[in-house]
């Protein structure tokens, strides 16, 4: 027999430990269930136990369950943080007269601060004075940073009954992190135009950040060391070290002698790459690319002067620019892509870019691009684009296919005449989307984990009252409340992402769909979760989200 039971009984075994939870209101955990009798027959099936709730549970259960939960906790990934020592309320002892005054002394939770409150003597007992006061502190082990002054203010003004600040430790102060400041334009914000005859301006928008061999690149301020404290128990406060950063050296730089410069090697272009500095050259194909050339794939920059043929790649790292045509190739970018001519891809082309896209026209093509896109026309195509997309130009003209923005869509025309199927969404962003969920589920897994850690330190704690807790149950208990502590944090983490990811949900859906001239029928508007059909022509206006549907307002330039 144990402490408590109950029998149940019912057809449901699940639904009798359910029971027996909210009888005794824990986990089915820390619950013995035996089955003292089990029938089946054609109507079902009949159970009766007993559920038992046992105070002494088995050392052996709980550090499963704690040491399951820590595991998991690891896997998170989330910061782990030290649990602060809890200061205990010490207490002086009564001297043999019961009449005099007597002293509570509490410690805060980081041991930093210690208080001391005096409850008044009767009778003629015995009123405080310095040297009872230091002896109180010295029992209850205080012996950093005491307030000398206070101590002799309560002896001399006789303060009862008020928590005065009695001790204060020294904080820590931590070092400072290490830096770096970059000796070239690091901003990725870059906006290419063509001009009317084609021509591209980087003298004006300086897109090339051109160095030299020898020029310094990057320099770093190296992280400084902690300065530690002290508690007022006269504990050292560890101090937090600044913290050190590795110097981004990517390709064709060197670092200096002391390490703390990075330093060109050649003559090329600047760029950071995954966080890296680097010093890229540019590859040139005079020609088409097509059998003379084969397959590209360059970890620079690539600029070819003639068309790129159906059926061949080309790979870059960085930008990729091209002067002639494209037909149903595969362009694949690190960087930003610009054709001069644009795509004609016979539902073969495919342009891929991390950066923007510039094009003076895509057809039957598919196309993803992280930034934003800036074209004349798009033409029956599949098209993501994780910015802004604006058709501009003479035509201005979106039609056919799939068109899926992150931010907003501007074009002059949407749809034709023909009443050609095109589908233009905005506040679509799948990565969002799959980072929301993860967010979400990693936040689920460590609440339930907290839930059980709040029920094991609740159960060692009535145990550690009732003075049932050996020194491995007082190890267990310790864990228990820094993996408590370890899990709230990571919760308040991943609460605070989630967040700031809803933030930015609600912003790309309230995304606009600008047309400056004419929207056909046979074009679906979709922002965010709602969608209309067009079913008569509208001329001048703009798509945007309010109050959980789809409005039209006049045109926003």
């Amino acid at each position: 027999m144990t402490d408590n039971s109950v029998v149940l009984e019912g057809k449901n075994l699940t639904k009798l430990i359910s029971e027996a939870e909210e009888h005794f209101n824990v986990d089915k955990d820390f619950i013995k269930v035996e089955i003292m009798e089990e029938k089946k027959s054609l109507f079902g099936s009949y159970y009766k136990i007993r559920a038992s709730y046992e105070h002494n549970t088995e050392l052996k259960d709980l550090e499963r369950l704690i040491s399951n939960i820590e595991e998991k906790l690891m896997n998170s990934n989330a910061d782990a943080i030290s649990a602060d020592s809890e200061g205990e309320g010490a207490f002086i002892e009564e001297n043999e007269k019961e009449a005099d005054c007597e002293y509570e002394i509490s410690v805060s939770s980081d041991a930093m601060e210690a208080h001391i409150k005096i409850y008044p003597p009767f009778g003629g007992g015995k009123e405080p004075d310095k040297e009872s006061i230091y002896k109180a502190l010295e029992a209850s082990n205080i012996k950093s940073g005491i307030l000398h002054n206070e101590v002799e203010n309560l002896a001399d003004h006789k303060i009862y009954n008020n928590a005065i600040t009695i001790a204060k430790g020294k904080p820590s102060i931590p070092g400072k992190d290490a830096s770096l400041e970059y000796h070239f334009d690091i901003s990725k914000d870059k906006k290419m135009l063509i001009t009317d005859d084609g021509r591209i301006d980087y003298k004006e928008l300086s897109l090339i950040k051109n160095v030299n061999e020898g020029d310094l690149l990057v320099t770093m301020t190296p992280a400084s060391k902690g300065i530690s404290g002290e508690d007022v128990y006269g504990n050292e406060v560890k101090a937090i070290d600044g913290k050190t950063i590795n110097m981004p050296k990517g390709k064709n730089v060197t670092l200096s002698e002391d390490g703390l410069k990075l330093i060109s090697m050649i003559n090329g272009e600047v760029k950071i790459v995954e966080g890296k500095v680097n010093v890229f050259q540019v590859y040139t194909v005079d020609g088409n690319v097509d059998n003379s050339t084969g397959n590209i794939r360059f970890l620079g920059k690539v600029i070819v002067k003639g068309n790129v043929i159906t059926g061949f790649t080309i790979e870059a790292d960085e930008d990729i620019e091209v002067f002639g045509v494209v037909e149903g190739a595969k362009i694949s970018s690190k960087g930003n892509i610009v054709l001069h001519r644009g795509i004609q891809g016979m539902n073969k082309g495919e342009l891929v870019c991390e950066g923007d896209l510039i094009a003076k026209f895509i057809e039957n093509s598919k196309v993803y691009a992280k930034g934003n896109i800036q074209t004349d026309a798009i033409m029956h195509s599949i098209v993501y684009c994780g910015k802004k997309l604006e058709v501009k130009g003479k035509k201005g003209l979106l039609v056919g296919g799939e068109i899926r923005v992150s931010d907003e869509i501007k074009a002059k025309i949407i749809g034709s005449p023909m009443a050609t199927v095109t589908e233009v969404e905005v506040g679509m962003n799948p990565d969002v989307r799959k980072k929301y969920d993860s967010l979400k589920a990693e936040y689920a897994k460590n609440a339930e984990n907290y839930t059980k850690l709040c029920q094991v330190v609740d159960l060692l704690t009535k145990m550690s009252k009732k003075g049932e807790l050996d020194d491995d149950k007082r190890t267990m208990m310790n864990k228990s409340i820094v993996l408590k502590l370890q899990t709230q944090n990571a919760m308040e983490g991943f609460k605070k992402e989630i967040q700031e990811v809803e933030t930015y949900i609600e912003d790309i859906s309230n995304g606009r769909i600008k047309v400056e001239n004419i929207v056909y029928p046979g074009t679906k508007i979709t922002i965010g979760s709602n969608s209309m059909f067009v079913r008569d022509q509208i001329q001048h206006v703009t798509f945007y989200r309010s109050a959980g549907e789809i409005k039209i307002g006049s045109f926003e330039p």
